[in-house]
């Protein structure tokens, strides 16, 4: 388990089964980075900042870099109080971006909402099959009303367990599973549609001999 001296500790405990996650760098890279090294801490940078950099433009559209490198900022500041792996550093470090985005929205006059849903069950999913591989589940976030795309975008980018994620967005746990629920229905139906054959393609589409 990670603990980091901004947010507090991150449980380990994780998202729907067989997620994709963004590449991790080591626990070593991570020490170096805590004790100083440049270097490693630009690795860093280099492995997690796409990930971010996607997650909030469906969040903060153009503000999306002022945010991340707020998040950045705060993360060389506490790094040295952080503990923990890959993992645990991918949580903290979407934690931190998060609580930075509200903190932007509140200094414009803003607050953050996520609308809230029907009661229904978090379907269990599978992100190890061709629907939900990492390329092809960012991608069609975008086209999910903001509070899906957020929620499945912590929950499968980001890794933060359900309870994470109603802590962050102030919502309960239920409306999590159910915004993840709707979610994840609508981008299999996306994905149901773009690839379905075209009408009438039958022989076309049929292998020769």
């Amino acid at each position: 388990m990670g603990t980091n001296g901004e947010d507090g500790p991150h449980p380990s405990t994780g998202a729907p089964t067989g997620q994709p996650t963004p590449p991790e760098v080591s626990e070593l890279v991570i020490a170096r980075a805590r004790r100083g090294d440049q270097a490693s801490f630009d690795e860093m940078y280099r492995v997690y900042e796409p990930y971010l950099r996607r997650h909030l433009r469906l969040t903060c559209g153009d503000r999306a870099d002022d945010v991340s490198a707020a998040a950045w900022e705060s993360v060389a500041g506490s790094l040295h109080r952080f503990r923990g792996d890959g993992n645990d550093f991918r949580r903290w470090l979407f934690t931190i971006a998060r609580r930075r985005l509200v903190d932007d929205l509140r200094r414009s006059g803003r607050e953050p909402t996520v609308a809230a849903g029907d009661d229904h069950p978090e379907p269990t999913v599978d992100f190890s099959s061709p629907l939900e591989s990492a390329e092809w589940v960012e991608w069609a976030l975008a086209a999910l009303p903001l509070g899906q795309a957020e929620v499945i975008s912590l929950r499968v980018v980001a890794g933060l367990p359900v309870a994470e994620v109603a802590d962050l967005l102030g919502i309960s746990e239920e409306n999590v599973r159910v915004l993840s629920h709707r979610g994840l229905t609508a981008l299999r139906a996306s994905f149901d549609r773009s690839t379905r054959p075209a009408e009438g393609n039958d022989e076309k589409n049929r292998p020769g001999l």
